[in-house]
């Protein structure tokens, strides 16, 4: 691969990568299908694991409105046809009696080409503790 074409594989994935999270937050899952792969799973640090049709039933019936969330400290690494973009996905949201809660968590996320298309195959999330928590 060469320069150009690593620096637009990164650019394609940062890209995808937002119109990801948008759609999270939009909780527009018809949005969200098309860019995850048929075999897409999504996966936690406790062993939980979504396939592709739970994942989206979960975005579309989360219990709180998303009001922000963005990723930082992203950073893709391309390997031929899959592409490993790591990061901290950030989130405000506000539970139904009204309170706003923030929300840290350390991500992966994989990405294939397929057909010339990258596509999301794989998410796994850790839920990053928040400040006012004492580390265990």
């Amino acid at each position: 691969m060469t320069t150009n074409e690593s620096t637009e594989t990164v650019a394609a994935i940062l890209q995808l990568e937002r119109e990801i999270m948008n759609a999270i937050k939009a909780k527009d899952t018809a949005t969200l299908e098309p860019l995850l792969t048929s075999e897409f799973v999504y996966r936690t640090h406790f062993g939980a694991e979504s396939d592709k049709t739970a994942f989206l039933r979960s975005i579309a019936s989360f219990p709180v409105e998303i009001l922000k969330l963005t990723g930082e400290e992203l950073n893709v690494s391309v390997f031929g046809e899959t592409a490993i973009l790591t990061g901290v996905q950030l989130a405000d949201a506000r539970a139904p009696e009204g309170e706003v809660e923030t929300s840290a968590v350390a991500f992966a996320d994989v990405f294939v080409r397929r057909a010339g298309r990258w596509l999301m195959a794989l998410a796994f999330g850790v839920e990053l503790p928040s400040e006012s928590e004492p580390p265990l």
